[in-house]
């Protein structure tokens, strides 16, 4: 697992940021998923973005095994980083991560100004085996048509034959990844949270969102049109929300001294 840096410099130490904002990725995606925000986000802030193991660019590396196991590599790579204030989003998969690593985080003494998870049902609630089976079980073509379904990949990849394939092992180790989560109940975040979705969202109701609001003390929800991917295709829009969300909360820890 690797800690790409999208934006600034590798060791916040050295010169630290105004804020150091760290992006999670969704299933089967990267670090480069969340290029489409960096003009949107401002030039004063670092950017990260940890990542799974196994993608397109690395395919021989060990899959990773869990969100345990994931969790503990990004906390050990990120402490030397955060030296000042930082933010956490993740979309998908990395929402469930998110919620764990900040969790980590805050208890190796680095506590998040703002947490924001999108497209994900709250960590409590039990993923119901998928109606077509076990994702390990999945057959290439059930992959092809799963992604084709839900629109995330154009469809001039599949004359690739090798990337295609990689994709493939990329999502079916992260969903295996995210069926394998299994919850444990913890203290609300003292950190600010938002809550992120597309109103056509397939694979997240609002109602299975909701719940995430009893994982912090302090909780809002917005909704952008668009599915599960909402957020790559309005990526002017939802950097601004993002901005907007940490700004009030860096407006709120200067007002109450509450860090």
């Amino acid at each position: 697992m690797s800690i790409c840096v999208l934006r600034g410099r590798s060791t916040a130490v050295v010169e630290p940021a105004e804020l150091t904002l760290i992006l999670l990725h969704h299933a089967g995606g990267s670090a480069g998923s969340f290029v489409p925000l960096l003009p949107h986000l401002p030039e004063s802030w670092r950017i990260l973005a940890p990542e799974l193991p196994a993608r397109a660019t690395a395919p021989r590396q060990p899959v990773c095994p869990s969100v345990t196991s994931a969790v503990d590599s990004f906390a050990e790579g990120l402490s030397g980083e955060l030296s000042g204030p930082y933010a956490v989003f993740g979309h998908c998969l990395g929402s469930l991560i998110a919620f764990e690593l900040v969790h980590e985080l805050a208890k190796r003494g680095h506590r998040p100004l703002w947490v924001g998870v999108s497209g994900s049902p709250a960590p409590q609630l039990v993923v119901p085996e998928p109606a077509n089976g076990r994702p390990e079980d999945w057959t290439r073509e059930q992959y092809v048509a799963y992604m084709r379904w839900l629109g995330a990949t154009p469809e001039e990849l599949w004359n690739n034959t090798v990337l295609a394939d990689r994709m493939i092992t990329a999502l079916r180790n992260d969903l295996v990844v995210n069926h394998g989560y299994r919850y444990e109940d913890r203290a609300p975040l003292a950190s600010p949270l938002s809550v992120m979705r597309g109103d056509a969202d397939p694979l997240v109701s609002a109602e299975e969102m909701r719940p995430w609001s009893d994982h912090a003390d302090a909780t809002d929800f917005r909704t952008w049109p668009g599915d599960h991917f909402y957020l790559f295709d309005r990526p002017s829009e939802v950097s601004a929300g993002i901005v907007g969300a940490i700004t009030e909360a860096a407006a709120r820890t200067e007002t109450t001294g509450v860090r």
